[in-house]
């Protein structure tokens, strides 16, 4: 089951609990994100990703692939969610936008998936790797996460959204922005969060 094909099903759902149908709102899913930032001295060689589903959502996804009901996700459960709907997200980058020097990096795999669950609410974490280490050090390294569908609304949030971690963490630091508009697949637009993150001696 493609994430699309869950999120319509999520959306049928909305609808018939009398909430706004597709053609009348966006977005459909709401999830709070954080990154963790791997740093081998300036350089970056992973980013964590954790994001937390709306509660609704999570009911969806819970009652499709929670077979024994029991509020967690064992071995067998979490790998049929992400072969079943989570790798679909590389098609979408996983929503997640790396730019350095102002040209896209691409991630070259995803690692270590875990699903959870916390106050009934399901919870991603993944790590993304990129082909090589990225140099932080060399050009400023813009991170933002979001779904130019505007199906899901995910910002980077809670109390840590954004967290350094390596031996020379201490040496770079980064900061929020807003990037230029960018035209939703709707026709409408929206405005991504931007983390600039620099290293410097």
């Amino acid at each position: 089951m493609p994430f699309r094909s869950v999120l319509v099903s999520a959306a049928v759902l909305l609808a018939l609990a009398g909430a706004p149908t597709p053609g009348q709102a966006h977005p459909h899913v709401w999830v709070t994100g954080a990154a963790t930032v791997h740093l081998d001295g300036a350089r970056i060689g992973r980013i964590g990703m954790r994001w937390q589903f709306d509660a609704f959502f999570s009911q969806v996804l819970m009652g499709d692939f929670d077979k024994n009901q029991d509020g967690a996700f064992d071995a067998a459960e979490t790998a049929a969610m992400e072969n079943q709907v989570f790798t679909s997200l590389r098609d979408y980058g996983y929503f997640t936008h790396l730019r350095v020097d102002g040209g896209d990096v691409l991630f070259d795999r995803v690692e270590n998936f875990v699903a959870t669950v916390d106050n009934g609410e399901l919870i991603y974490a993944f790590d993304l790797v990129p082909g090589s280490p990225i140099d932080a050090a060399a050009a400023p390294v813009q991170l933002s996460v979001y779904d130019p569908t505007v199906y899901v609304d995910i910002i980077l949030g809670g109390d840590t959204p954004v967290k350094l971690e390596g031996a020379d963490a201490a040496k770079c630091g980064f900061s929020f922005g807003d990037g230029d508009a960018i035209t939703a697949q709707d026709g409408g637009y929206i405005l991504p969060q931007i983390v600039t993150l620099t290293c410097g001696a």
